[in-house]
């Protein structure tokens, strides 16, 4: 149910793309952290930081896609991925896992979108990948 909402809302906000919007300094705003754990054969997690997310707003990741450019074809991709509904807190926390390819230890570069509500929230940002025991 909660997945079909998120999607339902994220239809609707690429449906008003094209519309201009008023932006404060409260507006919700995303990051991703610059280091991904390699934690299986065929997944990464990416740590995302979600700011000002309005209590009771859904939680998401719309869609991630990141390289390893020193590793042609190395890559990471997760389609949407709801994290539930916002507490309001001012930084919320969002893990993602990817399937990937990723070898740790080497550079990464991505990018997506988070969701808050029915504000989409364009995140880029580049790393190191870590297996799960640091290295």
């Amino acid at each position: 149910m909660r997945l079909a909402t998120v999607a339902a809302m994220a239809a609707v906000v690429v449906a008003l793309a094209g519309a201009s919007s008023a932006s404060s300094s409260t507006a919700p705003s995303a990051t991703v952290e610059n280091i991904a754990t390699v934690v299986l054969t065929e997944v990464t997690n990416f740590e995302f930081n979600l700011y000002d997310c309005p209590a009771g707003q859904d939680m998401a990741v719309l869609e991630w896609e990141a390289e390893q450019p020193a590793r042609p074809g190395n890559g990471a991709a997760a389609g949407l991925t709801p994290f539930g509904t916002s507490s309001g807190a001012h930084t919320q926390h969002l893990t993602l896992s990817a399937g990937s390819n990723f070898v740790a230890g080497e550079r990464w570069e991505g990018s997506g979108t988070v969701v808050c509500g029915i504000v989409l929230i364009p995140v880029s940002g580049s790393g190191t990948t870590r297996s799960v025991n640091g290295v």
